[in-house]
């Protein structure tokens, strides 16, 4: 559905986007993670098809995002949403429909349709610079839906949403990636831990990593935490932290009973579960509880994305090709 090969934007003697390769499937939603220059935005206007590479190629439904014909199967929520504050709803919808090339009834159809989606139905003669954040940006929504897109691309969807409409704005988007494909920029990680199960991750205009959530969460975590409660009358720090894999730790007495809680550091890609806990047990104590805390999306960004990144041009960048 969507096809990036070797992606380059420069401007002037600044390179953005740096070889960028990935591509996504008909349908779900994927995450595009990045801070701010890390040339998220960029990528974004050249699928759509608002910007030309420097060089590479970008693919959309099998053709080039800039061509009318391509540009109809791109719907487009770019950040900030610019909207015509003077315009009613329902004759902003059907302006834009008619623009994307529908008849006069077909506009008017599809209008309807697409506000009834995105729970605009009741508001379609109020003006547009009357509603709330929220709600203008379930208009921009509606607007990227008119044509019925074969990708949908979102910059920043539910930023400056109070939790209710960010929450009402997630709804819609798993409902539009069950059947379709979304490509979703978010500095909120929340969002993209609630919505995606893929992730692409940029650093300094380069894929640092590409993949399921979980398996680049396995992959890229670096320390985790090995929760243990264990039921014990002699100190235990000591043999626990004998444990191949662990690098590192704490026991307190249990508030809530006997015997300890433990929380142990462990090394980058090491699981010690197990060993562990027949460290233990050959100790004669009682495990009665043994957690691996999850990956969170926030230490993996924090790993891929704000590490410093190589000098653009380096023999390096091939490691964050997807």
């Amino acid at each position: 559905m969507l096809e990036v090969e070797g992606l380059i934007k420069r401007y002037g003697a600044k390179t953005v986007l740096d070889g960028v390769s990935f591509a996504i499937g008909k349908q779900g939603v994927v995450g595009f993670l990045g801070v701010n220059g890390a040339g998220k935005s960029t990528a974004m206007r050249i699928l759509s098809g608002y910007l030309r590479p420097s060089s590479g190629r970008a693919r959309v439904a099998g053709g080039d995002p800039r061509t009318p014909a391509v540009r109809k199967k791109i719907g487009y929520l770019p950040e900030g949403n610019p909207l015509p504050s003077w315009m009613r709803v329902g004759e902003y919808l059907r302006f834009r429909a008619a623009l994307k090339g529908l008849s006069r009834a077909a506009a008017r159809r599809r209008a309807a349709e697409t506000a009834a989606r995105c729970r605009l139905e009741d508001l379609m003669d109020r003006l547009i610079g009357s509603l709330s954040k929220g709600t203008r940006q379930r208009v921009g929504l509606a607007d990227s839906l008119l044509a019925h897109p074969d990708i949908l691309i979102l910059d920043e969807p539910t930023s400056g949403l109070d939790p209710a409409q960010a929450e009402e704005m997630r709804t819609l988007i798993l409902e539009i990636g069950q059947n379709s494909a979304v490509f979703l920029s978010s500095h909120l990680l929340q969002d993209v831990e609630r919505l995606c199960r893929r992730v692409i991750i940029l650093n300094g205009g380069r894929v640092a990593a590409d993949g399921d959530m979980a398996e680049i969460g396995e992959r890229h975590a670096g320390e985790r935490t090995l929760r243990l409660e264990i039921e014990a009358d002699e100190p235990i720090l000591e043999t626990l932290l004998a444990v191949p894999g662990v690098a590192g730790g704490e026991a307190i007495p249990n508030p809530a009973g006997s015997g300890f809680l433990v929380r142990l550091i462990l090394a980058a890609g090491r699981d010690a579960r197990r060993e562990a806990a027949a460290a233990a047990i050959q100790k004669g104590w009682l495990v009665t509880g043994i957690r691996l805390e999850p990956v969170r999306l926030e230490d993996v960004f924090r790993r891929l994305a704000l590490a410093e990144a190589p000098p653009i041009g380096t023999e390096g960048r091939e490691k964050g090709h997807a």
